[in-house]
Protein backbone atom coordinates (compact mmCIF):
# COMPACT_ATOMS: atom_id res chain seq x y z
CA UNK A 1 0.00 0.00 0.00
CA UNK A 2 1.34 3.44 -0.92
CA UNK A 3 1.88 5.79 1.97
CA UNK A 4 -0.62 8.68 2.32
CA UNK A 5 0.25 11.71 0.25
CA UNK A 6 0.34 15.20 1.66
CA UNK A 7 -3.00 16.95 1.40
CA UNK A 8 -3.19 20.02 -0.88
CA UNK A 9 -2.94 22.22 2.19
CA UNK A 10 -0.16 20.43 4.06
CA UNK A 11 1.89 20.12 0.88
CA UNK A 12 2.40 23.88 1.14
CA UNK A 13 4.03 23.74 4.57
CA UNK A 14 7.36 25.52 4.48
CA UNK A 15 10.26 25.41 6.93
CA UNK A 16 12.46 28.45 7.53
CA UNK A 17 15.57 27.16 9.30
CA UNK A 18 16.85 30.70 9.81
CA UNK A 19 13.73 31.67 11.75
CA UNK A 20 13.98 31.90 15.54
CA UNK A 21 10.66 30.04 15.79
CA UNK A 22 11.24 26.34 16.52
CA UNK A 23 10.63 24.06 13.52
CA UNK A 24 7.96 22.05 15.33
CA UNK A 25 6.15 25.31 16.15
CA UNK A 26 6.33 26.37 12.49
CA UNK A 27 4.70 23.09 11.43
CA UNK A 28 2.00 23.27 14.12
CA UNK A 29 1.25 26.93 13.36
CA UNK A 30 0.78 26.33 9.64
CA UNK A 31 -1.48 23.30 10.13
CA UNK A 32 -3.49 25.28 12.71
CA UNK A 33 -3.92 28.11 10.19
CA UNK A 34 -5.07 25.64 7.50
CA UNK A 35 -7.74 24.35 9.91
CA UNK A 36 -8.87 27.83 10.95
CA UNK A 37 -9.09 29.00 7.35
CA UNK A 38 -11.14 25.96 6.34
CA UNK A 39 -8.52 24.59 3.97
CA UNK A 40 -8.30 21.52 6.18
CA UNK A 41 -11.82 20.38 7.03
CA UNK A 42 -12.90 18.26 10.02
CA UNK A 43 -11.84 14.61 9.61
CA UNK A 44 -9.35 15.45 6.85
CA UNK A 45 -6.56 12.90 7.08
CA UNK A 46 -3.06 14.15 7.85
CA UNK A 47 0.14 12.48 6.66
CA UNK A 48 1.91 10.13 9.06
CA UNK A 49 4.69 11.69 11.11
CA UNK A 50 7.22 9.63 9.19
CA UNK A 51 6.04 10.69 5.72
CA UNK A 52 5.76 14.36 6.69
CA UNK A 53 9.23 14.28 8.22
CA UNK A 54 10.61 12.81 4.99
CA UNK A 55 8.89 15.41 2.84
CA UNK A 56 9.99 18.33 5.03
CA UNK A 57 13.45 16.82 5.61
CA UNK A 58 13.22 17.16 9.38
CA UNK A 59 13.53 14.70 12.26
CA UNK A 60 10.46 12.58 12.85
CA UNK A 61 10.49 13.66 16.51
CA UNK A 62 9.99 17.24 15.32
CA UNK A 63 6.78 16.34 13.47
CA UNK A 64 5.65 14.16 16.40
CA UNK A 65 5.97 17.16 18.72
CA UNK A 66 4.03 19.38 16.31
CA UNK A 67 1.23 16.79 16.18
CA UNK A 68 1.30 16.41 19.98
CA UNK A 69 0.88 20.17 20.34
CA UNK A 70 -2.10 20.23 17.95
CA UNK A 71 -3.56 17.18 19.70
CA UNK A 72 -3.39 18.92 23.10
CA UNK A 73 -5.04 22.02 21.62
CA UNK A 74 -7.91 19.97 20.18
CA UNK A 75 -7.21 20.62 16.49
CA UNK A 76 -6.44 17.02 15.57
CA UNK A 77 -7.23 13.53 16.87
CA UNK A 78 -5.47 10.22 16.56
CA UNK A 79 -7.33 6.93 16.46
CA UNK A 80 -5.90 3.47 16.18
CA UNK A 81 -6.33 2.16 12.66
CA UNK A 82 -7.44 5.45 11.11
CA UNK A 83 -4.33 7.58 11.51
CA UNK A 84 -4.25 11.25 12.43
CA UNK A 85 -7.10 13.49 11.31
CA UNK A 86 -8.43 16.99 11.86
CA UNK A 87 -10.75 16.87 14.88
CA UNK A 88 -14.33 15.94 14.00
CA UNK A 89 -15.87 18.52 16.30
CA UNK A 90 -14.10 21.84 16.24
CA UNK A 91 -15.77 24.50 18.41
CA UNK A 92 -17.73 27.01 16.35
CA UNK A 93 -15.90 29.86 18.05
CA UNK A 94 -12.58 28.38 16.97
CA UNK A 95 -13.67 28.07 13.35
CA UNK A 96 -14.73 31.73 13.38
CA UNK A 97 -11.50 32.94 14.95
CA UNK A 98 -8.49 34.24 13.12
CA UNK A 99 -5.06 32.94 14.13
CA UNK A 100 -4.15 36.41 15.41
CA UNK A 101 -6.84 36.18 18.06
CA UNK A 102 -5.52 32.89 19.47
CA UNK A 103 -2.98 34.48 21.78
CA UNK A 104 -1.91 34.20 25.39
CA UNK A 105 -4.19 37.13 26.22
CA UNK A 106 -7.35 37.03 28.32
CA UNK A 107 -9.74 34.38 26.99
CA UNK A 108 -13.07 35.28 25.45
CA UNK A 109 -16.21 33.39 26.46
CA UNK A 110 -17.66 33.20 22.97
CA UNK A 111 -21.21 32.05 22.39
CA UNK A 112 -21.46 28.60 20.88
CA UNK A 113 -18.11 27.32 22.10
CA UNK A 114 -18.46 23.85 23.56
CA UNK A 115 -16.76 23.24 26.91
CA UNK A 116 -14.08 20.59 27.31
CA UNK A 117 -15.31 17.17 28.36
CA UNK A 118 -14.83 16.52 32.10
CA UNK A 119 -11.62 14.72 33.12
CA UNK A 120 -9.78 15.63 29.90
CA UNK A 121 -6.03 15.55 30.50
CA UNK A 122 -3.64 18.36 29.60
CA UNK A 123 -5.97 21.17 30.72
CA UNK A 124 -5.15 23.77 33.36
CA UNK A 125 -7.26 26.51 34.93
CA UNK A 126 -7.07 29.59 32.72
CA UNK A 127 -9.64 31.75 34.49
CA UNK A 128 -7.43 32.55 37.50
CA UNK A 129 -4.31 33.35 35.50
CA UNK A 130 -3.07 36.98 35.88
CA UNK A 131 -3.78 37.84 32.24
CA UNK A 132 -3.46 41.61 32.62
CA UNK A 133 0.00 41.33 34.18
CA UNK A 134 1.15 38.82 31.58
CA UNK A 135 -0.13 40.97 28.72
CA UNK A 136 1.58 44.04 30.19
CA UNK A 137 4.91 42.20 30.37
CA UNK A 138 4.67 40.95 26.78
CA UNK A 139 3.85 44.44 25.58
CA UNK A 140 6.61 46.01 27.61
CA UNK A 141 9.32 43.88 26.00
CA UNK A 142 8.09 43.83 22.42
CA UNK A 143 6.66 47.30 21.78
CA UNK A 144 10.20 48.65 21.80
CA UNK A 145 12.54 45.65 22.17
CA UNK A 146 16.15 46.28 23.20
CA UNK A 147 18.89 45.50 20.70
CA UNK A 148 20.12 42.64 22.90
CA UNK A 149 16.84 40.83 22.33
CA UNK A 150 16.77 41.41 18.60
CA UNK A 151 20.34 40.14 18.24
CA UNK A 152 19.89 37.24 20.65
CA UNK A 153 21.55 34.05 19.40
CA UNK A 154 22.25 31.91 22.48
CA UNK A 155 21.26 28.33 21.65
CA UNK A 156 20.45 27.72 25.34
CA UNK A 157 17.88 30.53 25.56
CA UNK A 158 17.50 33.96 27.19
CA UNK A 159 20.21 34.18 29.87
CA UNK A 160 18.23 36.24 32.44
CA UNK A 161 15.42 33.66 32.28
CA UNK A 162 17.86 30.80 32.79
CA UNK A 163 19.26 32.65 35.82
CA UNK A 164 15.73 33.05 37.19
CA UNK A 165 15.04 29.34 36.67
CA UNK A 166 18.28 28.42 38.47
CA UNK A 167 17.20 30.53 41.48
CA UNK A 168 13.71 29.04 41.41
CA UNK A 169 15.05 25.48 41.36
CA UNK A 170 17.33 26.17 44.32
CA UNK A 171 14.52 27.68 46.39
CA UNK A 172 11.75 25.23 45.43
CA UNK A 173 13.50 21.97 44.54
CA UNK A 174 16.85 22.13 46.33
CA UNK A 175 18.85 22.00 43.09
CA UNK A 176 22.10 23.94 43.09
CA UNK A 177 22.92 24.84 39.49
CA UNK A 178 24.17 27.71 37.36
CA UNK A 179 22.48 29.38 34.42
CA UNK A 180 25.12 27.82 32.13
CA UNK A 181 23.63 24.40 32.96
CA UNK A 182 20.03 25.43 32.15
CA UNK A 183 18.77 24.90 28.58
CA UNK A 184 15.43 26.26 27.37
CA UNK A 185 13.29 23.81 25.41
CA UNK A 186 10.02 23.92 23.47
CA UNK A 187 8.34 21.59 25.96
CA UNK A 188 8.76 17.96 26.96
CA UNK A 189 9.08 16.43 23.51
CA UNK A 190 11.86 18.82 22.55
CA UNK A 191 13.63 18.18 25.87
CA UNK A 192 13.49 14.40 25.51
CA UNK A 193 14.59 14.53 21.88
CA UNK A 194 17.57 16.76 22.72
CA UNK A 195 18.62 14.48 25.59
CA UNK A 196 18.22 11.39 23.43
CA UNK A 197 20.39 12.79 20.63
CA UNK A 198 23.01 14.21 23.00
CA UNK A 199 23.45 11.20 25.30
CA UNK A 200 22.40 7.96 23.62
CA UNK A 201 23.33 6.10 20.44
CA UNK A 202 21.92 3.15 18.53
CA UNK A 203 22.09 -0.02 20.60
CA UNK A 204 22.01 1.72 23.98
CA UNK A 205 19.38 0.60 26.47
CA UNK A 206 17.38 2.85 28.76
CA UNK A 207 15.09 1.92 31.64
CA UNK A 208 11.51 3.14 31.26
CA UNK A 209 8.90 2.98 34.01
CA UNK A 210 6.17 0.35 33.55
CA UNK A 211 3.51 1.77 33.52
CA UNK A 212 4.97 5.02 32.29
CA UNK A 213 4.76 8.06 30.08
CA UNK A 214 4.03 6.92 26.48
CA UNK A 215 5.40 10.08 24.85
CA UNK A 216 8.75 9.76 26.61
CA UNK A 217 8.89 6.08 25.70
CA UNK A 218 8.35 6.90 22.02
CA UNK A 219 11.02 9.59 21.93
CA UNK A 220 13.65 7.59 23.81
CA UNK A 221 13.02 4.62 21.50
CA UNK A 222 14.14 6.59 18.45
CA UNK A 223 17.53 6.33 16.81
CA UNK A 224 17.97 2.65 17.63
CA UNK A 225 17.84 3.10 21.41
CA UNK A 226 16.07 0.20 23.16
CA UNK A 227 13.54 0.99 25.91
CA UNK A 228 13.57 -1.59 28.70
CA UNK A 229 10.33 -1.77 30.70
CA UNK A 230 11.06 -1.80 34.44
CA UNK A 231 8.08 -2.33 36.77
CA UNK A 232 6.91 0.27 39.27
CA UNK A 233 5.80 -0.56 42.81
CA UNK A 234 4.60 1.63 45.69
CA UNK A 235 8.05 3.28 45.84
CA UNK A 236 8.55 3.96 42.15
CA UNK A 237 10.80 2.23 39.64
CA UNK A 238 12.13 -1.09 40.98
CA UNK A 239 15.92 -0.77 40.76
CA UNK A 240 16.38 -4.46 41.58
CA UNK A 241 14.27 -5.42 38.55
CA UNK A 242 16.13 -2.92 36.41
CA UNK A 243 19.46 -4.48 37.37
CA UNK A 244 18.10 -7.93 36.47
CA UNK A 245 16.77 -6.86 33.07
CA UNK A 246 19.48 -4.44 31.95
CA UNK A 247 22.10 -3.81 34.61
CA UNK A 248 24.43 -2.14 32.11
CA UNK A 249 21.80 0.19 30.61
CA UNK A 250 23.03 3.62 29.59
CA UNK A 251 20.16 5.49 31.23
CA UNK A 252 16.88 5.55 33.13
CA UNK A 253 13.82 7.77 32.70
CA UNK A 254 11.95 8.36 35.97
CA UNK A 255 9.26 10.57 37.50
CA UNK A 256 10.24 10.42 41.20
CA UNK A 257 8.23 13.33 42.63
CA UNK A 258 4.97 11.88 41.34
CA UNK A 259 5.23 8.77 39.22
CA UNK A 260 3.23 9.02 36.02
CA UNK A 261 0.61 7.58 35.93
CA UNK A 262 0.33 5.84 39.34
CA UNK A 263 1.09 8.94 41.44
CA UNK A 264 3.49 7.23 43.89
CA UNK A 265 6.40 9.21 45.34
CA UNK A 266 9.89 7.72 45.35
CA UNK A 267 11.26 7.69 48.92
CA UNK A 268 14.81 8.63 49.84
CA UNK A 269 16.02 5.02 50.12
CA UNK A 270 14.88 4.18 46.56
CA UNK A 271 16.37 7.42 45.22
CA UNK A 272 19.76 6.61 46.74
CA UNK A 273 19.53 3.07 45.37
CA UNK A 274 18.88 4.45 41.89
CA UNK A 275 21.78 6.90 42.15
CA UNK A 276 24.13 4.11 43.31
CA UNK A 277 23.21 2.05 40.24
CA UNK A 278 23.76 5.00 37.90
CA UNK A 279 27.20 5.61 39.39
CA UNK A 280 28.17 1.94 39.05
CA UNK A 281 26.83 1.63 35.49
CA UNK A 282 28.08 5.11 34.44
CA UNK A 283 24.51 5.77 33.35
CA UNK A 284 22.44 8.94 33.07
CA UNK A 285 19.14 9.38 34.93
CA UNK A 286 16.53 11.63 33.31
CA UNK A 287 14.33 13.10 36.05
CA UNK A 288 11.03 14.38 34.66
CA UNK A 289 9.52 16.76 37.23
CA UNK A 290 6.44 17.68 35.23
CA UNK A 291 4.02 18.90 37.94
CA UNK A 292 6.04 19.04 41.16
CA UNK A 293 4.69 22.52 42.04
CA UNK A 294 1.31 21.05 42.95
CA UNK A 295 1.85 19.17 46.18
CA UNK A 296 -1.02 19.54 48.65
CA UNK A 297 0.62 18.24 51.82
CA UNK A 298 3.71 20.14 52.94
CA UNK A 299 6.34 21.63 50.66
CA UNK A 300 7.37 20.05 47.36
CA UNK A 301 9.96 17.33 47.97
CA UNK A 302 13.60 18.01 47.02
CA UNK A 303 14.40 16.81 43.53
CA UNK A 304 16.41 13.68 42.81
CA UNK A 305 19.03 15.94 41.22
CA UNK A 306 19.56 17.67 44.56
CA UNK A 307 20.97 14.38 45.90
CA UNK A 308 23.24 13.76 42.92
CA UNK A 309 26.95 14.12 43.74
CA UNK A 310 28.32 12.25 40.71
CA UNK A 311 26.79 14.32 37.87
CA UNK A 312 24.50 11.48 36.82
CA UNK A 313 21.12 13.28 36.68
CA UNK A 314 19.55 15.44 33.97
CA UNK A 315 16.52 17.34 35.24
CA UNK A 316 13.54 18.19 32.99
CA UNK A 317 10.92 20.76 33.93
CA UNK A 318 8.02 22.50 32.19
CA UNK A 319 5.83 25.58 32.49
CA UNK A 320 2.83 23.89 30.84
CA UNK A 321 1.14 23.02 34.15
CA UNK A 322 1.56 26.58 35.49
CA UNK A 323 0.65 28.49 32.31
CA UNK A 324 -0.73 26.33 29.53
CA UNK A 325 0.63 23.74 27.07
CA UNK A 326 0.20 26.51 24.48
CA UNK A 327 3.21 28.37 25.92
CA UNK A 328 5.50 25.56 24.69
CA UNK A 329 8.34 26.41 27.06
CA UNK A 330 10.29 24.09 29.31
CA UNK A 331 13.88 23.55 30.35
CA UNK A 332 16.45 20.95 31.25
CA UNK A 333 19.35 21.16 33.68
CA UNK A 334 22.42 19.19 32.65
CA UNK A 335 25.66 18.46 34.51
CA UNK A 336 28.28 21.07 33.70
CA UNK A 337 30.49 18.40 32.08
CA UNK A 338 27.79 17.74 29.46
CA UNK A 339 26.81 21.33 28.66
CA UNK A 340 29.01 21.77 25.59
CA UNK A 341 27.86 18.45 24.15
CA UNK A 342 24.27 19.69 24.40
CA UNK A 343 25.19 23.05 22.88
CA UNK A 344 26.81 21.38 19.87
CA UNK A 345 23.78 19.12 19.39
CA UNK A 346 21.34 22.03 19.65
CA UNK A 347 23.29 24.07 17.08
CA UNK A 348 23.57 21.12 14.70
CA UNK A 349 19.93 20.01 14.80
CA UNK A 350 17.24 22.64 14.87
CA UNK A 351 16.64 26.04 16.38
CA UNK A 352 16.07 26.79 20.08
CA UNK A 353 12.52 27.61 21.24
CA UNK A 354 11.02 30.97 20.32
CA UNK A 355 12.34 33.95 22.28
CA UNK A 356 8.94 35.66 22.18
CA UNK A 357 7.73 34.80 25.70
CA UNK A 358 11.08 34.28 27.43
CA UNK A 359 11.80 37.87 28.60
CA UNK A 360 8.24 38.27 29.89
CA UNK A 361 8.45 34.93 31.70
CA UNK A 362 11.74 36.04 33.26
CA UNK A 363 10.11 39.18 34.67
CA UNK A 364 7.08 37.13 35.73
CA UNK A 365 9.39 34.95 37.84
CA UNK A 366 11.73 37.60 39.26
CA UNK A 367 8.85 39.89 40.29
CA UNK A 368 7.37 37.19 42.52
CA UNK A 369 4.17 36.90 40.45
CA UNK A 370 5.10 33.37 39.42
CA UNK A 371 5.37 32.12 43.02
CA UNK A 372 2.16 33.92 44.01
CA UNK A 373 0.31 32.33 41.09
CA UNK A 374 1.57 28.83 41.97
CA UNK A 375 0.44 29.21 45.59
CA UNK A 376 -2.99 30.49 44.50
CA UNK A 377 -3.47 27.64 42.04
CA UNK A 378 -2.29 25.09 44.59
CA UNK A 379 -5.18 26.13 46.85
CA UNK A 380 -7.68 26.04 43.98
CA UNK A 381 -6.53 22.65 42.71
CA UNK A 382 -6.50 21.21 46.23
CA UNK A 383 -10.17 22.20 46.61
CA UNK A 384 -11.04 20.65 43.23
CA UNK A 385 -9.19 17.47 44.10
CA UNK A 386 -11.08 17.23 47.40
CA UNK A 387 -14.43 17.88 45.70
CA UNK A 388 -13.80 15.09 43.20
CA UNK A 389 -12.70 12.63 45.90
CA UNK A 390 -15.80 13.37 47.99
CA UNK A 391 -18.08 12.90 44.99
CA UNK A 392 -16.49 9.54 44.13
CA UNK A 393 -16.30 8.04 47.62
CA UNK A 394 -18.63 5.22 48.56
CA UNK A 395 -18.58 3.29 45.29
CA UNK A 396 -17.67 -0.41 45.46
CA UNK A 397 -16.70 -0.45 41.77
CA UNK A 398 -13.30 1.13 42.27
CA UNK A 399 -10.77 2.32 44.81
CA UNK A 400 -9.30 5.82 44.72
CA UNK A 401 -5.54 6.31 44.62
CA UNK A 402 -5.39 9.93 45.76
CA UNK A 403 -1.79 11.05 45.44
CA UNK A 404 -1.01 14.11 47.63
CA UNK A 405 0.25 15.90 44.52
CA UNK A 406 -0.43 16.36 40.83
CA UNK A 407 -3.49 17.17 38.74
CA UNK A 408 -5.21 13.81 38.36
CA UNK A 409 -6.67 10.91 40.34
CA UNK A 410 -6.29 7.20 39.64
CA UNK A 411 -9.30 4.93 40.06
CA UNK A 412 -8.45 1.22 40.23
CA UNK A 413 -11.54 -0.47 38.80
CA UNK A 414 -13.04 -3.74 40.04
CA UNK A 415 -15.12 -4.69 37.00
CA UNK A 416 -15.02 -7.57 34.53
CA UNK A 417 -14.74 -5.32 31.47
CA UNK A 418 -11.32 -3.83 30.70
CA UNK A 419 -10.56 -0.17 31.25
CA UNK A 420 -10.39 0.66 27.53
CA UNK A 421 -13.99 -0.48 27.18
CA UNK A 422 -14.95 1.64 30.18
CA UNK A 423 -13.21 4.68 28.65
CA UNK A 424 -15.23 4.20 25.45
CA UNK A 425 -18.45 3.90 27.47
CA UNK A 426 -17.63 7.10 29.38
CA UNK A 427 -16.83 8.91 26.13
CA UNK A 428 -20.32 8.16 24.83
CA UNK A 429 -21.64 9.86 27.99
CA UNK A 430 -19.49 12.96 27.47
CA UNK A 431 -16.66 12.07 29.88
CA UNK A 432 -13.03 11.89 28.76
CA UNK A 433 -10.92 9.63 31.00
CA UNK A 434 -7.69 7.79 30.19
CA UNK A 435 -7.14 4.08 30.75
CA UNK A 436 -4.32 2.96 33.02
CA UNK A 437 -3.65 -0.09 30.85
CA UNK A 438 -2.74 2.12 27.86
CA UNK A 439 0.38 3.22 29.78
CA UNK A 440 1.85 -0.30 29.78
CA UNK A 441 3.89 -2.04 27.09
CA UNK A 442 3.79 -5.62 28.41
CA UNK A 443 0.92 -8.09 28.60
CA UNK A 444 0.39 -7.76 32.34
CA UNK A 445 -1.60 -4.56 32.70
CA UNK A 446 -3.45 -3.21 35.72
CA UNK A 447 -6.88 -1.73 35.09
CA UNK A 448 -7.77 1.80 36.07
CA UNK A 449 -9.04 5.23 35.05
CA UNK A 450 -7.08 8.48 35.10
CA UNK A 451 -9.21 11.54 35.85
CA UNK A 452 -7.75 15.03 35.40
CA UNK A 453 -9.43 17.74 37.48
CA UNK A 454 -7.41 20.92 36.91
CA UNK A 455 -9.50 22.43 34.12
CA UNK A 456 -12.92 22.07 35.76
CA UNK A 457 -14.85 23.77 38.57
CA UNK A 458 -15.94 21.99 41.75
CA UNK A 459 -19.53 21.94 40.47
CA UNK A 460 -18.53 20.44 37.10
CA UNK A 461 -16.41 17.78 38.82
CA UNK A 462 -19.18 16.76 41.22
CA UNK A 463 -21.69 16.42 38.37
CA UNK A 464 -19.22 14.46 36.23
CA UNK A 465 -18.32 12.17 39.12
CA UNK A 466 -22.00 11.41 39.68
CA UNK A 467 -22.39 10.43 36.02
CA UNK A 468 -19.28 8.27 36.16
CA UNK A 469 -20.51 6.37 39.23
CA UNK A 470 -23.92 5.79 37.61
CA UNK A 471 -22.30 4.46 34.44
CA UNK A 472 -20.15 2.00 36.39
CA UNK A 473 -23.05 0.60 38.44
Amino acid sequence: MNRPLLTPATSEIGIDRADSEAIQSQIARQIREFVLSGRLRPQARLPSTRSMAEDLKVARATVVEAYEQLLSEGYIEARKGSGTRVAAELPEALLNSSPARLSMGKPHREKGREPAKPFRSGLVDWEHFPHDEWGRLLGRFWRNPPIAMLEHNDAFGWLPLREAIARHLYEWRGISCEASEVIMTAGGMDAFDLINRSIFKAGDRIWMEEPGYPTARRVFSMGGVKAVAVPVDREGIMVVKGRERAGNARGAFVTPARQYPTGVTMPLSRRLELLDWADEAKAIIIEDDYDSEYRYVGRPLPALMSLDRKARVIYSGSFSKVFSPLLRLGYIVVPKSLAERFRAERLAHGAPPSLMAQPALCEFMTSGTFAIHIRRMRRIYAARREALIEALEGSTRFTIDASPSGLMLLLRVKLDENDDEIVAKLARAGLEAQSLSSHYTGRQREQGLLLSFAGFTDKELRAAAKRLVEILL
